[in-house]
Order: C-alpha cells, then sequence, then structure tokens
C-alpha cells in the first residue's frame, strides 16, 4: 500500500527553501565524518521530505517498517523531484512521475510494463542510522565509521530525551563546531562562577574526546551543571555533552546529556541543532510528573545557553589570519586539527553501498 504523509514543512525546512536557488555544485571539502538529518520524531513513518546538504540535493523517507533512507532527489528516468513529487510504498520510494520504484539503497525494483531493470536504473544514495533520537547522514571516503555509543538515550525506562531546535546560521562549518571545544567564553557568555579548564583524554586520528572543568573542581560551572563535562565527538560536526560527577569519565549513566550536530546546507547556509536526555529520578509509574517537569526545566536551561551561543554563531564567520592569545587555551586549535585531519579529499558516491546503510 503506498502512503501519502503531506504534512506541513516545519519552521526550518521553510526558511531555507524560501531563499534556496538552484543546486550549484559541491562545496567544501568537508570533514569526514557523520552529519545531523533531522531530528527522528520530524519524518514519521510514510513521510518523504526534501533536504539539501553541501549543496546537494536528497529525498529523505522513511518506510512503512520505519527504516530510513536518503538518495539523490533527481531521478535518473527523467529528472523528476522525488522529495516533492514521490511517496512511500511499503519499503520503496516511488516516483510519482512514472511510478520508478527505489529501495533505500538507490536500486531501482521494479519499473511498470518493464521486465527488465536496466543497469543504470539507480539513484546514489547516502548512509544513514538513527542514534541519540536523531538521523544522521555520513559523508567521507570509504565505509562509516561506528556512531559513538548513545544507547543509553534510547532506554526509555531510565532516561527522557527532548528534541531541542533545528538553527540557521549563515555562516560555515567551522565556526559551529569549534565552538563546542571554546572553553575560554563560558564565564563571559553561560555566566560560569570562574575560568574553565580544558583536559585533553583522546586525540588520535578519528577520535577526540576532553573534559571541562573549573580552575576550583568543589564549585560548580553553574546552577545545575556538575563540577565536569565530558565532551566526545563523534566526527567534527557531531558531539555527545554528558554532566559528571568527577573525573572518571562516566558514559554510560550520565545525568544530564547534550547531543549536538551541524551540517552545511549550502555557501552561507549551516544548520545546527540539539537535543537532550535527562535521567530520571525514578520510575514513571510512582514519579512521572516530577520526572517530566526536571527535563523541560533542564530543556529551558539548555536553550537558553544555545540561544546565548547563537546570537553570535549565527554571524560568525573565521578570519583569514585568526589572533590566538594565551586566554584562549589549546582547546580550539587542537580541535582544528582534528577536523582539518578529517578532510581527504572529496568523496565520490557512483554506486549505492546496500552494507553501508545501518539500521537502529
Amino acid at each position: 500500500m503506498r502512503l501519502r504523509v503531506r504534512s506541513r514543512l516545519r519552521s526550518y525546512d521553510r526558511a531555507l527553501q524560501s531563499e534556496q536557488g538552484p543546486v550549484a555544485t559541491e562545496d567544501g571539502p568537508y570533514p569526514s565524518g557523520w552529519y545531523f538529518a533531522r531530528f527522528g520524531e520530524h519524518l514519521r513513518r510514510g513521510q518523504v521530505v526534501p533536504v539539501t546538504f553541501m549543496s546537494q540535493s536528497y529525498a529523505l523517507f522513511r518506510t512503512r517498517e520505519g527504516h530510513v533512507g536518503m538518495v539523490d532527489s533527481q531521478c535518473c528516468h527523467l529528472g523528476a523531484d522525488l522529495s516533492r513529487c514521490g511517496s512511500v510504498s511499503g519499503e520503496r520510494l516511488v516516483c510519482g512521475y512514472h511510478a520508478w520504484e527505489f529501495d533505500r539503497t538507490g536500486h531501482c525494483t521494479k519499473i511498470p510494463g518493464m521486465d527488465r531493470i536496466p543497469p543504470r536504473a539507480r539513484q546514489r544514495s547516502v548512509p544513514v542510522l538513527e542514534r541519540g533520537g536523531n538521523i544522521w547522514f555520513w559523508y567521507g571516503d570509504g565505509p562509516p565509521l561506528p556512531f559513538v555509543d548513545v544507547d543509553f538515550t534510547d532506554d526509555r525506562r531510565r532516561y527522557v530525551t527532548l528534541p531541542g531546535e533545528v538553527s540557521i546560521c549563515h555562516g560555515g562549518l567551522l565556526p559551529l563546531a569549534e565552538h563546542v571545544t571554546d572553553v575560554s567564553h563560558w564565564p563571559f557568555i553561560h555566566g560560569a562562577s570562574e575560568p574553565m579548564q580544558y583536559v585533553s583524554l583522546r586525540n588520535e586520528g578519528r577520535h577526540f574526546e576532553y573534559r571541562v572543568q573549573p580552575s576550583s573542581p568543589v564549585r560548580r560551572m553553574q546552577g545545575f551543571f556538575r563540577p565536569y563535562i565530558l565532551v566526545t565527538l563523534t566526527g567534527p560536526a557531531s558531539s555527545v555533552v554528558r554532566s559528571q560527577h568527577g573525573p572518571e569519565p562516566n558514559r554510560d549513566r550520565p545525568f544530564l546529556a547534550a547531543v549536538l550536530g551541524s551540517s552545511p546546507v549550502r555557501d552561507g547556509a549551516t544548520i545546527t541543532a540539539w537535543r537532550i536526555a535527562v535521567r530520571k529520578l525514578g520510575p514513571d509509574w510512582l514519579l512521572w510528573p516530577v520526572n517530566r517537569l526536571l527535563a523541560v526545566l533542564l530543556w529551558w536551561v539548555v536553550r537558553r545557553n544555545f540561544h546565548a551561543d547563537l546570537e553570535i554563531l549565527r554571524w560568525t564567520r573565521p578570519p583569514a589570519k585568526p589572533l590566538w592569545v594565551k586566554a584562549d587555551g589549546p582547546s580550539v586549535r587542537e580541535f582544528q586539527h582534528f577536523y582539518r585531519r578529517q578532510i581527504v579529499g572529496r568523496p565520490q558516491n557512483p554506486q549505492p553501498r546496500h552494507d553501508a546503510v545501518e539500521e537502529h
């Protein structure tokens, strides 16, 4: 049965499309890694939405069984836009022009009136997965790497997870991505009681993890936050920020975690998004109102801090020659080295990759 889910576009979809001209040649190069595509709640079963990343247009869709696919939006037949005229039939995306059917890997599986499918009847596909409540897509050379372990966010018995917001910035990816490591701005933007210390835990190859703490660990950074924060990057544009009781990493059961992601749309437009997971104080049958109220309260705290950054980052562009000073510390420069070593050239995806699609 073909599902036609035609709901109103999200506000960030409308804002992006209102300024969008013809799709240009791919910008970049961008670093390899997982990039934010959409909140999982914002893509229902049977829904197809148009998305643009790295100046390329895609059809992002969810099948009847709940699996997610992301394929080139221009149909290989006669060029119809699958993201706007396409619909979902079972596990396939159906072109609204001539009813060609494509699976999540981009292979054409059915052409009305044809017994043989031409070898060229395929769409370029992008590896996608769902982790931490979000849909992510892979950009890079070779097979996608594993996403950072955020299984605790999907444990509904112990955690309340809430989607945050998707915001549009008018600069490139680097200023948005590196601000997560900029600990020197905390006292001025986020009201931290004293300067923050950056402690590198792992910085090699594709791995980057560090701890943030105040100069005096006995203090709290600010109202609701513990003395320590653990930041794990699963790519230059995606990270998991966990509150911590002490210096020893607690990756599996943090009290509060924020999942952050940014993605280039095209030259001069980059989206950034966040969501949170809050550990419950007890079972829902006993404390449901308290658990929910606590999660909503912390959602507003995180939103307030995010908006404080956003008002600056929305218009930030990196200068040609940054002026580094001692007070900046090493964190941003170390991140930039991590960012640049992931740039390995433009990824080429002439063939769909079935083995690169990972299911949640």
